[in-house]
This record gives C-alpha cells, structure tokens and sequence, in this order.
C-alpha cells in the first residue's frame, strides 16, 4: 500500500496508526508504538533510504534492500499461583511452581519477590520448578511474568499485611496504631509511612509474636473489568537490511535493530535476551524454516536439525534490540507485558519488505526461496 501511494513505509504506518483497537474498538492500555518508530528507525539510519527497490548496492555489487514490519503481540494473562514466608530470622521465602525454559523467569521472579517481601535478593529463597509447589500457570503466550509475577506480588503484599498487622496492634511496637495501611516494608524493616524514623525488623517483630515464620499465599490473574475496557498489547518496529546475490539470488541479511515497548522491564538484560532470540526467530521464519510434509503418511519429513533449516551465527550479522520506556496502569498490577514472543512478530515481515527494496520482487510466502527471486523481471 505504502508503494502504490508512492509513500516512506515508515511515514505510511505513522499516517495510519490506530488510536484504538481497530477489530474491538477499545482504547489501547498504553501504546508507544510511534516512540518505537522514532527510535528504532533513528538508529537505523532510515532516513536514508530511497524509496524505489533496487537502488542501492554494496561495494561487492551485492543489491541491497531495507525494509520494516510493526510487531504487536497481545499482553495475555493466564492464573497462577505463589505463597511467601517471612523466617523468625528475617528472611524471606517465595515458592511457586513455575518452570524455567532458559528464558530467565527464575532471576525475574526472584527479583519481583525481593522487591514484595521489601527484602534485598540475596536474603530471598526463591523456590520454583517442582510439582508440589503452588501452580503458577504455564509458560507461554508471553504470558509467564506479568502471570506467576503478579502471584508472587500479591503473596508477598499478603504476608507483608499480616506481618504489619503483628506489629500495628501490639502496644510494644513502635508501629502500633499505624494500621497496616500505614507501614511500607524496606530493608527488612517495616516503617511507618508517616514517621520514617519509627521502625521495626522482621525478626523483631515475629520474636515477640513467638512465631517461627508467617506465610500468605497469592493468586496472579487477570483483571476482568479492565480486560472489558482496555485493549492490551506490547508494540515494536523492527528494520531490516537485506543483501541479494544479483547472479544466485541468496539473500542475507545483514543488519537488524528492533525497537519495542512492553511495559515495565524487570530485567533489561534478560529481556534484550528475548527480543534478540525473537529476531533470529523471524530471521528464520522468513528465510530458512519450513517443515515438510509427507502427503501419504502425514509424517514431517525434516523432523531433525540436520534438515531442518535454522539460522546459524553466520545468518544474523548484527541484530540490536531497543526497548521504550513504557507506563501501563491497566494491564496489571506490576504493569508487565511479555516480550517472548513480540520480536518475532514484525521481523519476518521487515525482512521479506527489504528483500522487495533490494530486488523488485514482492514474495508473498514464507521462507522466501532463491527459485522466487529467479523471475524474468531479476535481471
């Protein structure tokens, strides 16, 4: 469409651009997506790039092609839950029965306890990956954060309550008569929001209690009333440089940034993570992987790595992730949307668009072939 009205694809998307969701037609909990625009095309150079295909090459003679896709991905919430502990030593104990596929949710959700039980991160247990646990729902649909995250800030506020409430009506407190409304837990202390000077420990507090520990269980779930109301997503732009053989036709492509908005970050680096894993993922979808089938059996016929075509170190040259600052006060408590999947959504599309600018040719299947680019207009 940008082509035909002779229009920047990046100009064309920001004329375009939904104010609200436009299948339900419920205003977006938060949107950055034009930020997304801005940086990520700023870092890219886009301005640069001449609007017909094929008019630009490399010093090889390679043609070479630049191309964005907008990436949006629904901010999905399943049902978890998480219990906390606070130790007569005041320590603190966080258990959900989450699992970890490499994708760093152990160090997130350790980090989300810590910051709820108002402890520092080397004085919390975090106990997860076992059965026995309370449920913490599945790992998926980029979900998992914002889900078993929200079960242990919830547990965590609950044995924080019930810890307050020790202290608040005992006249040997220094807290008592606050309320619980009226004390902030930090440091393993809880303080009066009123006087920062009056305070007492964890351990202090259970020690006159005569209690061991004190636990509180959590239920992480999404928000029905602001699920009616909002439309909940994460956001990017992704941008892509291609460079095409003009003899054999292989496509490589050879720079990626992509910029996305995904609420609050709990941890950068386990998110650049997940955004860079969500950009080879697009890679791959758009020029290497395709399952094949055997149409007698129904059996896939590439059902190993040897034949199943996945990018190697080779095929993604240089990929940079950016992430926008963000502030969703609808879509939870925490403001956490996932990011597993939101790196993958805009990359195939940035790509297959820069394989076009780079050769005339628009291919509208996936992975995009060297017999597609092999057409009488190649030449």
């Amino acid at each position: 469409m940008a082509w035909a009205c002779a229009t920047d694809p990046l100009k064309f998307r920001i004329s375009n651009d939904a104010e609200v969701e436009p299948i339900s037609g419920k205003p977006f909990s938060s949107k950055a997506l034009r930020e997304c625009y801005a940086r990520g095309a700023e870092r890219f150079g886009w301005a640069q790039r001449p609007l017909s295909p094929r008019q630009m090459r490399d010093g090889a003679g390679f043609l070479v092609g630049w191309g964005m896709g907008t990436a949006t991905f629904p901010a999905l919430m399943f049902e978890g839950t998480a219990r906390a502990m606070v130790r007569a030593d005041g320590r603190g104990v966080m258990e959900t029965g989450a699992h970890d596929m490499g994708q760093g949710a152990w160090t997130a959700l350790a980090q989300i306890a810590a910051d709820a039980l108002g402890l520092d991160l080397d004085r919390v247990e975090f106990r997860a990956g076992a059965s026995n646990l309370p449920d913490a729902g599945i790992a998926g649909g980029s979900a998992h954060t914002a889900t078993a995250g929200l079960a242990v800030h919830n547990a965590g506020a609950a044995v924080i309550a019930r810890l307050a409430n020790l202290a608040t009506r005992d006249d040997r407190s220094p807290l008592f008569g606050a309320g619980n409304a009226g004390v902030i837990a930090r440091d393993g202390r809880l303080f009066r929001r009123d006087d920062d000077t009056r305070s007492e420990s964890y351990a202090d507090i259970l020690a006159r209690a005569g209690f061991a520990e004190i636990d509180a269980t959590g239920i992480g779930a999404a928000d029905p009333a602001a699920q009616a109301e909002y439309a909940m997503h994460a956001h990017g732009a992704v941008f892509a440089e291609v460079k095409v053989d003009p003899d054999l036709g292989q496509v490589r492509v050879t720079r990626m940034v992509g910029a996305f908005a995904a609420g609050r970050i709990i941890n950068p680096k386990l998110v650049r993570s997940q955004l860079l894993g969500g950009m080879i993922w697009g890679v791959s979808f758009a020029l290497h992987e395709e399952a094949g089938l055997d149409r007698r059996s129904g059996r896939v016929m590439n059902a190993n790595l040897a034949e199943y075509h996945m990018p190697v170190n080779a095929d993604v040259l240089s990929l940079e992730a950016l992430t926008v600052e963000e502030y969703d006060p609808h879509v939870n408590a925490l403001g956490i949307k996932g990011v597993g999947e939101i790196g993958i959504t805009g990359s195939a599309g940035a790509v297959a668009n820069a394989v076009w600018h780079a050769t005339g040719i628009r291919v509208r299947r996936f992975p995009i072939r060297i017999e597609d680019l092999m057409s009488p207009a190649w030449h």
